[in-house]
């Protein structure tokens, strides 16, 4: 028995060791063997926050220092210590919102310098808004900040969406990915207003 497990709650069970790729995962699955539904299931990913560096596009101060998630191995532009997390995602030049964290096979993150510009402008904003404003995030709560590069093709813009940033790679030619400093901070802000003033985002903001 395990803590105030009661004799009653023991059911018959078969035990899976599931793994996923994207989103990464391995987890033991517990399933009931006389109704199939899920029982429980235990992580078996152990995971941590982790100083990493990278190359950062438009940075004239790399490598820059950046936190990153040991995922067993596997490093991920996705953290915990500050507020409730700060993760940069790749949509991979596409219009989808799919989960695919930027990765590294080492604690260097040398490969997409736009995510890693993206990853280290967030954590810039969220240091100076702790540090002198005293705010946890821009709801003063911790709120998640997560960002998605590489949107669409040759996307000449960045916005905020009520929930988290997108970023565009430009075309190269009217803009280029639009990930550095001022663009970051400029999109995060309109999140910090709606959480402030509540300005409305197209008109007063």
């Amino acid at each position: 028995a395990r803590g105030n497990a009661s004799a009653e709650s023991y059911v018959l069970a078969y035990k899976f060791d599931v793994f996923a790729v994207s989103p990464m995962a391995r987890k033991y699955v517990y399933v009931n063997a006389q109704n199939g539904e899920i029982v429980t299931s235990l992580n078996r990913i152990q995971d941590a926050d982790v100083a990493a560096t990278g190359t950062a596009s438009y940075s004239c101060n790399n490598p820059v220092d950046i936190t990153a998630n040991d995922n067993n191995g596997f490093y991920e532009l996705k953290e915990s210590g500050r507020g409730n997390g700060i993760t940069t995602y790749t949509a991979e030049n596409t219009n989808s919102y799919l989960p695919l964290i930027v990765v590294s096979t080492d604690n260097h993150f040398d490969a997409d310098p736009v995510a890693t510009a993206a990853h280290y402008g967030t954590e810039q904003f969220y240091d100076y808004l702790l540090h002198e404003h005293s705010r946890n995030s821009i709801d003063d709560a911790g709120f998640s900040l997560k960002s998605w590069v590489h949107f669409r093709n040759g996307y000449n813009n960045a916005f905020w969406n009520g929930s988290f940033m997108t970023y565009g790679d430009g075309d190269g030619s009217f803009f280029t990915p639009l990930t550095c400093l001022d663009v970051t901070g400029h999109e995060i802000t309109h999140g910090l207003t709606e959480y402030t003033a509540n300005l409305i985002y197209s008109y007063e903001s």
